[in-house]
Parts: C-alpha cells; sequence; structure tokens
C-alpha cells in the first residue's frame, strides 16, 4: 500500500487533484478545466488515486444529455512520510467523508478494483445504500 501510495504522489497531477477535491467534489471535466490538464491524463491519475485509496467516488450525476459522470472528493486530511534508520514511516488520516466503512461499502458493492469506469448497478440501489454518507 505504501508504494502506491508514493507512486499516486510522485505526480504534480495526482497533487492538483487532490487539492482541488479537498473542499468540493468534482467531475473529471471540472477537474481538467480547472486544473487545465488533458482529461485523459485526468482519467488515469484518478483511477490511480482511486486505488490508492486516496480519491473516493463521492456521489453520482447525469447531465442533461443522459451521459453519466462521477464526482470524486480528497479521503485525505495529512500524509506524514518519515525516512530513518528503521526504514520508511508512513501515517495516512483520511477524512470522515471517506471513512473506512463507505470504502468498503463502497468498492464492494459497486467498483470492482476500484476503477472509475465500470458497470453501474441502477441508480436507486446505490443512492439508497448511500443515503447515509451523502
Amino acid at each position: 500500500m505504501k508504494q502506491r501510495i508514493l507512486s499516486a504522489l510522485s505526480d504534480e497531477c495526482s497533487i492538483q487533484i487532490l487539492s482541488a477535491t479537498a473542499e468540493e467534489t468534482l467531475s473529471a471535466l471540472e477537474l481538467s478545466k480547472n486544473c487545465e490538464i488533458p482529461l485523459a491524463k485526468i482519467y488515469y491519475r484518478i483511477a490511480e488515486l482511486v486505488d490508492a485509496g486516496l480519491l473516493a467516488v463521492a456521489k453520482y450525476g447525469r447531465t442533461p444529455d443522459g451521459k453519466w459522470y462521477e464526482l470524486y472528493a480528497s479521503a485525505v486530511i495529512r500524509i506524514e512520510v518519515n525516512f530513518d534508520r528503521v526504514g520508511l514511516r508512513m501515517n495516512v488520516e483520511l477524512s470522515h467523508r471517506c471513512s473506512d466503512e463507505f470504502t468498503r461499502m463502497w468498492t464492494s458493492a459497486c467498483i470492482p478494483h476500484c476503477r472509475p469506469n465500470f458497470t453501474r448497478e441502477p441508480i436507486p440501489v446505490i443512492e439508497k445504500r448511500l443515503a447515509g454518507f451523502i
């Protein structure tokens, strides 16, 4: 897990995504526009951050023309990395918005392999499961 987190944080784009989603939920398109980063790179970094447990899908939405989109929220409050004679130590503090219970429920029920592109359950099922979290 340490390697996934360090790998995800090694790119400036990932840092921008986490910073932008710390206070508000944003879609990939909004992240691309706000951070001035190509959409393909945003999707790649989102997948890496979700896989590392640092970013979560907070809500689903639908555009007026019927296309699905996800709103992402940073799960990180603080990450501390220390290296000394003992080795590498990492302390990750996650937001209450993305608690372990939420993450377990969401990944087991709706997101195989924590990837943003997947086959969705019917929306009423997801909304019912998420009613206490959003």
